[in-house]
């Protein structure tokens, strides 16, 4: 059986995460845009729409099946390697549920810009589309690339 004092350290450390989750839920769009930037987990915080986490699981299992890659470079950065800096994000359109959002950045000197059309669930901010030229992740992942 748990003492007072346990009981109370357990509601007392759960009182002080709940901002911090109130906080996740609560990140704007261009906050949550800039965490794939992150430089030491690039990409990690990554969220998919159902349907394009759908069309990511098809790609690897058919990539797995061919011995290809499934995508052979990274939207994030638009390429296979990165030097990113001026890394930031800018608000084009905003709602309660959906957003669309630049990330602006340069990579290795080179300006570059990905559009992100984003969707808010109860878990936060998924990744719907991501455009860069003409390239779209959607179709990227279909290999139904028109570059």
């Amino acid at each position: 059986m748990m003492s007072i004092a346990r009981l109370t350290a357990i509601a007392l450390l759960m009182l002080a995460a709940s901002p911090l989750l109130v906080a996740a839920k609560q990140q704007s769009a261009t906050d949550y845009v800039l965490s794939l930037y992150d430089p030491d987990a690039l990409g990690g915080t990554a969220r998919y729409t159902p349907r394009t986490q759908k069309l990511w699981d098809d790609c690897f299992r058919i990539a797995k099946k061919n011995g290809d890659a499934c995508m052979d470079f990274s939207m994030i950065v638009m390429g296979n390697d990165f030097d990113l800096s001026d890394v930031h994000a800018v608000e084009i359109k905003a709602g309660a549920k959906t957003a669309v959002v630049d990330a602006r950045f340069k990579n290795f000197g080179k300006a570059t810009s990905v559009t992100y059309e984003l969707v808010r669930d109860k878990g936060g901010w998924m990744i719907a589309e991501m455009r860069s030229g003409c390239y779209l992740l959607t179709e990227a992942l279909q290999q139904k690339v028109k570059c």
